[in-house]
């Protein structure tokens, strides 16, 4: 009876154990979901250009592999007229020659709504390096008018 009695508790033990791991362990689309959300991602303020300090959005870049990046430019009242987002070389915002500047401009995708959101074949620590502004432009009848800028570097 004793002998039953042990082997039916190891049984049901070694039950709950199977089960435990079982359950820790996610499928494959619920593992690849927990990867991009633990995929590293950096977050900077667009900063309305003038020293005004106004926040008029968010630019979110996150990791995509070892050579992409996912940049996330977020709005927080989006002109009427289409807005253009650039990447460029640069490291101060207040430059005035940035509006007009042949600096190597990446142009990102369209808005909709709110947000844009392009992949670039730019790794995420090279792209954060400091070296990079993002731009938000709005065209006007005399000139490229820079609305907004964030200087993507480390720490900010």
């Amino acid at each position: 009876m004793d002998r039953r009695i042990v082997l039916t508790a190891a049984t049901a033990a070694f039950a709950l154990s199977t089960a435990a791991v079982g359950a820790q362990t996610p499928g494959p689309q619920r593992a690849a979901a927990l990867a991009t959300q633990k995929a590293q991602a950096v977050t900077y303020q667009l900063m309305e250009r003038g020293g005004t300090g106004v926040n008029l959005g968010t630019v979110t870049l996150q990791r995509i592999g070892s050579t992409r990046t996912r940049v996330r430019v977020q709005l927080a009242n989006p002109a009427r007229s289409e807005p253009r987002v650039t990447i460029r070389t640069g490291q101060d915002c207040e430059e005035p020659r940035i509006a007009n500047a042949p600096r190597s401009p990446m142009l990102l995708n369209p808005f909709t709504g709110q947000m844009s959101e392009t992949v670039v074949a730019l790794p995420l620590n090279h792209l954060s390096s400091g070296k990079y502004l993002l731009d938000v432009q709005t065209a006007t009848a005399r000139e490229q008018a820079i609305d907004a800028c964030a200087r993507l570097a480390p720490g900010r």
